[in-house]
Formats: C-alpha cells, sequence, structure tokens
C-alpha cells in the first residue's frame, strides 16, 4: 500500500513543482523579453547618435562638404541645426541606455555601453574622432556589445518560455528588433560610401554598405513570418509609410548604379526620414514585446491554476488510493504477489507460462501478461530466424497484435527487406567488381584471381594449366571508321564467339581495350591448346555487321594468341599472364593472325627486358643515366635555336646505351615515367644554369630545350604541374621549353590532345616528333595543339620521291601556322635542299653530334655549335 501512496505523492510533488517552475520561467520570460526589447531600443538610439554625428562630420570636413555640394555657408547656416540634433539624440541614447541599465538581464551591458559613450562623446567633442571610418567603427563597437547581449538574453528568454505561443512571440520580438538594429546601419554605411566613392576606399565601402542594405531587405522580408496577424500588420506596414519610402527612394537609387549625391534637401529628408522610421519600427517592438511578455504571463498563469489543481487532485487521490487499497489489499495480496514473480521473470528474459487467476482485475493482468508473453515468444522466434539467416521462414510473415506489433512486425520486415537487398546488392557489386560492363565477362582482377586459384589446384593435383592471350587485329580500324559504338559491339560480338569455342570448363575473360584471355585447366598437350587458339582465331575473323548511326555496316577484325602452358603451378598468375602477353607479341610481330607458344627464346627476352629494367633502375638512382645536347640551328642564318635533350645510359659492362636500348624496355613499365621526370629535370635545370651565367632574366633569350616525353608520361593528370614547377624552380620561361610526343602516340592516343592543349596554355610549346612515320593527315595538322614538325630524318635521302615529300611537309606546315625542324641531318647537300625548301631549323651530326653539359654551354654562350 505504501509504495502506490508514496509514488502517486512523489508524482503530484513533481507535477507541482514542475508548474511552480514553469510558472517562474514564464514571469522570467516575460521580464528577459521586455528586457530584449528595450536593449534593441538603446542599440538603435546609439545608431542614430552615429548617424547624427556621421552628418555633423561631413559638415566639417571640406572634402565631405564637397562631395555632397555643400557650401561652407550652408554648413555654418546648419551648425546650430546639427548642434541640437547632436544633444537631441544622445538625451534619446542616455534615456534608453538607463531604461536598460534598470532591467538586471540587461544592466551589465547597459551600464558598459554608457560608459563607452560618454568616452566616446568626449573624443567627438575634442575633434580627435578621426576620419568617418573610424568614427563609425568606435560607435559601431558598443552597437555590437548590445547586439550581444540581446542575442544572449532572447535565447534565455526563449528558453525559460513554456508555450509555442510564447515562443513564437519571442521569434516575432526578435524579427521586429533585427530591422531595427538594421535601419540606421544602412543609412550610415549609405553615406559612408558617398562620401570616399571616389577613392581608393569606395570600393570596400560600397560593399559594407550592400550588406547592410541587404540585412534590411531581409529583415523586412522575415517581417512577413510574424505569427500574430496585428503585428505582422503593423510590421509590414512599416515598408509602406512616407518615411520608409523617402529613404528607399534614394537608396534603391543607388542599388541600381546612380551614385549621384543627394541634395542638400534631400541628404536632410533622408537623415530626418531614418530617424522617424526608427521611431516607427520602436512602436511596433513595442507593441511585440507587450505581446509576448503577455502571452509568458499567461502562461505563468496557467501554470500557477494546474499547481493548484495538482496539489488538490493529488490529494483527493491519495485518500481515495488509501481507502481501495484498505478494502482490496487482502484479496489481491497473494495473487499478486505470484504474477509478480512471473512478470520478473519474463522481465529477465525467461518467457514463462503467466497463470490467470484471483479476482477479475488481475486475471485481466494475467490475461495481459500472457498474451505480452506470447507475442515476445512469436517476436523471438522472428528474431533467432533472422539472426540465422533464414529469410524465408513463414515466421517471419506473421503479424504480431496491436499498435507495437505493427511497429515490431514491420520493424522486422524492413530489416529482412534491407538484408535481401543487401545480399542482391552484394552479388550485383561482387559481380560488377569482377566482370567487364560491356561484355559482361570476367575482367583483369578477376582473371588474375582465376588463373591464381587455377595454378593453385594445379599444383595439388601435378596437372598443367594453360592461358591463351587474344589480342584483335585491325580493332582500331573499326573505332577510327565506324565509331566507338561500332567497336563496343565488335568487343560483345568477339567475346559472344569465344565463349562458343571455349570448352566447358575453360573461362573466357577480357583483359581491357581489345584484349581477351582464355584459362584452360587440365591441360593433357599443349598442342591442344594451340589448336583452340586457331579456332579462336577462325572464328574472331569472321565477317561481322555491325549498327552505326549511317546505318547497318560490314566490319571485320583478325586475332592474334599467344599460348603459355604452366606445368604443376609452377609460376603465379602475372607471370604466366605475362608470358601469354609475350607470346602474342611475337604473333602480332611475325604476320598477325597466328597462334605463338611461349618458349625458351621467349622466356630469355623476357628474362633480359627483366634485367634491363631493374639495371635501368638501379642506374637513375646511381648516377649511370647522362643527358647530352644535341643543338638546334636556324637553318636560313646558323644560329642557335635550342638543343635536345637526349638520355644516355653509361651501363656498367655494356657502355655507353642510345636510347633505343634501354627507352622501349623502360615504355612497357611504369619506369618510363620516371625516366622522363628525371630527363625533364635535368634538362630544364641545365637550361636554367646556362641562362644563370649568361646573366638572361625571365624575359630574356629564346634558345630553347626540348625534351621527348612518352605517351604514358603525357597521359598522367598531373603532367601539367609538374612541367610548371620544374619550370619555377629553375627560373626558366614556359617558352624556353618545347615538348616532343611521337606522331604514333598522338595517333594512338587522342586523348593526349587534351593534355598536350593544356600545357600549351601555360606557354609550352609542342613539337611532333618523327612526322612522317604515322598516319597523321596533312589536313588535321592546324586542329593539333602542336607549334613544330620534326621531320624524321628517315625523309632526308637522295630520292626525289623523298625530297618532294619533305617540300610538301614544310609548306603544308607553314600553312597550318606551324615551324618545321628537321632531323638526322648528316650532310652538307641536306641542308642546302632544307634551304631551299625553307625549313625553319635543322640538327644532326653535320650540325653538331649530341654534347655533355659543359660543351653545350659553351655552344649556348657563342651562340653557335663548336664543329
Amino acid at each position: 500500500m505504501l509504495l502506490p501512496l508514496s509514488s502517486l505523492t512523489a508524482f503530484a510533488v513533481v507535477l507541482a513543482v514542475r508548474a511552480s517552475d514553469a510558472a517562474d520561467d514564464s514571469a522570467a520570460a516575460a521580464e528577459q523579453v521586455r528586457a530584449y526589447g528595450q536593449l534593441a531600443r538603446a542599440s538603435a538610439a546609439v545608431d542614430q547618435e552615429l548617424l547624427v554625428l556621421v552628418v555633423a562630420a561631413a559638415m566639417d570636413d571640406p572634402g565631405a562638404r564637397t562631395t555632397l555640394g555643400i557650401t561652407a555657408q550652408f554648413a555654418d547656416a546648419v551648425a546650430g541645426q546639427l548642434t541640437a540634433a547632436v544633444d537631441r539624440v544622445r538625451a534619446e541614447t542616455d534615456t534608453q541606455l538607463a531604461r536598460a541599465a534598470a532591467f538586471p538581464a540587461a544592466a551589465g551591458a547597459a551600464r558598459t555601453a554608457q560608459d563607452d559613450v560618454t568616452e566616446l562623446r568626449a573624443v567627438v567633442d575634442d575633434g580627435t574622432a578621426g576620419d568617418l571610418t573610424a568614427l563609425r567603427a568606435s560607435w559601431t563597437a558598443v552597437s555590437d556589445q548590445l547586439h550581444e547581449r540581446q542575442n544572449a538574453v532572447v535565447v534565455s528568454a526563449a528558453s525559460a518560455a513554456t508555450s509555442t505561443a510564447t515562443v513564437a512571440a519571442i521569434r516575432d520580438v526578435r524579427l521586429v528588433a533585427e530591422l531595427t538594429a538594421a535601419l540606421n546601419p544602412d543609412v550610415v554605411d549609405y553615406l559612408g560610401w558617398l562620401l570616399l566613392s571616389g577613392t581608393d576606399e569606395g570600393p570596400a565601402r560600397q560593399w559594407e554598405w550592400l550588406q547592410s542594405h541587404s540585412a534590411v531587405e531581409l529583415a523586412r522580408t522575415a517581417l512577413t513570418t510574424t505569427t500574430d496577424p496585428r503585428l505582422r500588420a503593423e510590421a509590414t506596414a512599416l515598408a509602406t509609410t512616407p518615411d520608409a519610402v523617402t529613404v528607399d527612394t534614394v537608396l534603391s537609387a543607388a542599388v541600381r548604379g546612380d551614385v549621384a549625391a543627394p541634395g542638400l534637401l534631400q541628404l536632410q529628408a533622408t537623415v530626418l526620414a531614418a530617424n522617424a522610421l526608427t521611431e516607427q519600427t520602436n512602436d511596433v517592438l513595442a507593441d511585440a514585446v507587450d505581446v509576448a511578455a503577455d502571452s509568458a504571463a499567461a502562461d505563468g498563469a496557467r501554470a500557477g491554476a494546474e499547481r493548484d489543481g495538482t496539489v488538490l487532485a493529488a490529494v483527493l487521490a491519495v485518500l481515495g488510493t488509501v481507502l481501495i487499497l484498505a478494502l482490496v489489499g487482502r484479496r489481491v495480496t497473494r495473487t499478486l504477489r505470484r504474477l509478480s514473480e512471473q512478470a520478473d521473470e519474463v522481465s529477465q528474459g525467461r518467457l514463462v507460462d503467466v497463470d490467470v487467476a484471483g479476482p477479475r482485475e488481475v486475471r485481466s493482468v494475467g490475461r495481459a501478461l500472457g498474451a505480452a508473453v506470447g507475442s515476445l515468444r512469436r517476436v523471438q522466434s522472428q528474431a533467432r530466424a533472422v539472426a540465422r539467416g533464414d529469410l524465408a521462414d513463414p515466421v517471419l510473415d506473421e503479424p504480431l497484435p496491436g499498435p507495437l506489433g505493427e511497429v515490431l512486425h514491420a520493424s522486422v520486415e524492413q530489416l529482412v527487406t534491407s538484408l535481401r537487398q543487401r545480399d542482391r546488392l552484394q552479388t550485383a557489386l561482387s559481380h560488377q567488381a569482377a566482370h567487364d560492363p560491356l561484355t559482361d565477362l570476367p575482367n583483369r582482377a578477376r582473371a588474375l584471381e582465376l588463373t591464381t586459384a587455377a595454378l593453385h589446384r594445379a599444383r595439388r593435383a601435378g596437372a598443367a594449366t594453360g592461358l591463351l592471350f587474344v589480342d584483335l587485329d585491325g580493332f582500331k580500324g573499326v573505332n577510327d571508321r565506324a565509331g566507338h559504338a561500332a567497336g563496343d559491339a565488335v568487343l560483345q560480338a568477339v567475346g559472344a564467339r569465344m565463349r562458343e569455342q571455349a570448352r566447358a570448363g575453360d573461362t573466357v575473360c577480357r583483359l581491357g581495350g581489345d584484349e581477351f584471355v582464355v584459362l584452360v585447366e587440365a591441360v593433357a598437350d599443349v598442342a591442344e591448346l594451340v589448336a583452340l587458339g586457331e579456332r579462336l582465331v577462325a572464328a574472331v575473323s569472321q565477317p561481322l555487321v555491325v549498327a552505326t548511326a549511317s546505318g547497318p555496316r560490314p566490319v571485320a577484325v583478325g586475332a592474334s594468341v599467344g599460348v603459355a602452358v604452366a606445368q604443376d603451378g609452377e609460376v603465379d598468375g602475372d607471370e604466366l599472364l605475362a608470358q601469354a602477353d609475350a607470346a602474342v607479341y611475337r604473333a602480332k610481330h611475325t604476320g598477325r593472325g597466328r597462334v605463338e607458344v611461349f618458349d625458351e627464346r621467349l622466356r630469355a627476352h623476357i628474362d633480359e627486358r627483366r634485367d634491363v629494367e631493374e639495371a635501368l633502375r638501379h642506374g637513375l638512382a646511381s648516377g649511370e643515366v647522362h643527358v647530352l645536347y644535341q643543338p638546334v640551328l636556324d637553318v636560313a642564318s646558323g644560329t642557335l635555336v635550342g638543343f635536345e635533350a637526349l638520355a644516355r645510359w653509361d651501363r656498367p659492362g655494356a657502355g655507353l646505351l642510345s636510347p633505343d636500348a634501354f627507352v622501349p624496355v623502360a615504355e612497357q613499365s611504369d619506369l618510363i615515367c620516371e625516366l622522363d621526370r628525371w630527363v625533364l629535370r635535368s634538362a630544364v635545370d641545365q637550361l636554367g644554369a646556362w641562362r644563370i651565367g649568361a646573366g638572361q632574366g625571365a624575359a630574356d633569350g629564346d634558345v630553347r630545350v626540348a625534351v621527348n616525353l612518352s605517351a604514358r608520361t603525357l597521359s598522367d593528370p598531373r603532367i601539367t604541374d609538374t612541367v610548371v614547377s620544374t619550370l619555377a624552380f629553375a627560373g626558366v620561361p614556359a617558352r624556353c621549353l618545347v615538348l616532343e610526343v611521337a606522331e604514333s602516340a598522338v595517333v594512338e592516343s587522342p586523348v593526349l590532345l587534351t593534355q598536350l592543349a593544356a600545357l600549351r596554355a601555360v606557354g609550352v610549346s609542342v613539337a611532333l616528333d618523327d612526322f612522317g612515320t604515322g598516319t597523321t593527315s596533312i589536313g588535321a595538322l592546324r586542329h593539333l595543339p602542336v607549334d613544330t614538325l620534326k621531320v624524321d630524318g628517315s625523309f632526308l635521302s637522295a630520292d626525289p620521291a623523298d625530297q618532294r615529300l619533305v617540300a610538301l611537309m614544310v609548306a603544308t606546315a607553314h600553312a597550318s601556322g606551324l615551324t618545321v625542324v628537321a632531323e638526322g641531318v648528316e650532310r652538307a647537300d641536306v641542308l642546302d635542299r632544307l634551304a631551299a625548301d625553307a625549313c625553319d631549323a635543322a640538327q644532326g651530326f653535320h650540325l653538331s653530334a649530341p654534347l655533355p653539359p659543359v660543351e653545350a654551354g659553351r655552344v649556348f654562350a657563342a651562340g653557335v655549335p663548336v664543329g
């Protein structure tokens, strides 16, 4: 009996205390709302005083009077009026600050503001306030302090409010106060900009004023959201009063770009209207404060009545409870004790059977508890089904009774749905991550996984594993002639044909581009792999008809196949793929449409290539690679126009190697990027050193250095940043660097055009190297982002056809706005023909061999080659 009585009493006490606290909070909210409103009036008074002081300062400043068109005589005439206005606004400021100091919540900020205002007035009266910007900053600091306290007070008031109506009313007060705070700064900042519009500070002052003006517009717009209809009508009407129209007429004209100074009468009317508009807004603010305070007071009255009613109801409830409990206590105590024990079992997670016995009320509780136990058992069954992942269990479809049961069942259904979606999504993502989206074949990563797994199985079983590398012949021509959509259709058809030719246990994968592999397990003989490769070549070579924008179009591709076999899983997946790749490389270079098997000769080639790669990587780190510089001369004058940087590798035991001996190996790995960056840095740094030695600045000299970059290096999206940072570090202008790219690289990788355009945009020149050896059409030259053509030396022969072709190249390049450099000039008669053809520049052993940096530096200083 004591437990329910004490609980009821405690509950009543809690409710009474809460109601009493609510009454106190409501009273505090009303007090704080009034303090907030008074702080807003005090802040507006400070801003009004600043406005009058700005006008007074403008009258005293000769420059300001000139800007505003005010004569000294007029300033003297209105001096008395200004003094009276200053006294009037000072009195208003003192009154509003004193009123604010009467509120405990605002007293500290108001007294601080009184002290600050007194000090500022003394500075103004002494004439040491400085310019208008300093004057505004000093007074704005006082307003900002009051605004900070306003924000703290209004947040406290809203927190103390006990009803949404009071919170909404406090919000209305804040919206009106924000307009009050924005009005005078708008006019002050406008006058500040107007006075400084012809100075360097004009744009900054204009930006400050536009921000102040935007604050007024935003505050007016926010007033349309006030909750009290009468207050909303008063607030929105502020924008249409004659004073508001007077101010807006001047400020709106300035916003539209009319920066002409207003007339004297208009300026006076604007200032007076701004002050009057502030007073009107203060009146609306007072109404808003009254509404909010009245709402808070009403909340307090309701809370007090609720407190009194709660106490009375609690007393009556306690008396009634005592009487009832005394009557039924003995009857229900034993049954309740048993029911309590069962409920305790249930609360501890043991779902026991509940006895239904005793008085009717106790039986009702027992039946309810039994029903709850039944529902919990069903929830338990559903949770077990979800935990073991049996999402098809029928128990998951059984609903639970009641609203709570509906929520629980909906949660279970949502969980089951999420798990099923997750499983489907994981399956789809796993498939997408492991398969090529175009052909739905396993991709490169999946192919390596499958190959590695097959090699492991082969190692355990002592069997052989085969890998066929299929590279399409003529696929690029399909893309060029019929478009990429046709190329995609060809790849899909090739994938389907390869699946048809493969055996049941074989796996067809697409590595990317036009490269496929076929993984064959349990290989009995290499001959069966060769036979499969020949079937693949025959199937892929069958004619195709693909849909294009112009209608169906017949196309044809071929295939070259490289075969690699691993016995007992003796190699890993990457190595087996490399072996098959080497075999298909030989197939493509010995006639195409062939099947080649990886053998010891290819193994030796791969080992040699790996050795060269490792040795070159070590050589770069240990300084074995050097850069030589071959002069490039102007054909007509013989003067030096630049150098081409040529890498040389002094490999221990092999001597000095030309690029042909190691660059192709580097291009088959990321080492080519490292080599290109090293040569680029070395060449640019060397040119920078030569320029410093010659006393050349950033604007001096036209001698350039040319560096050949591979397609892989140019494809790096960071190449532009690399080039710019390298030039900046060496102090070399961008115009002094020429980046050479092989014509074949541009043809095979059109994406390089974007990178080359970006490099040209920073001032670097681009040269198309080995021109004539690729398939670039002469008509396409004008559309390429290049500046120079470098004619390949193979065309500088005595063959009249070659000579006519060189003349045509030079003429076409000049017609396209490009310069021409001829490479490989070995004889004097060749140089004479180039001069006759108007070729711009040339290089070759006839002019000069590649030179070490020291000798090339002497050529740079002299401007002509040394021999």
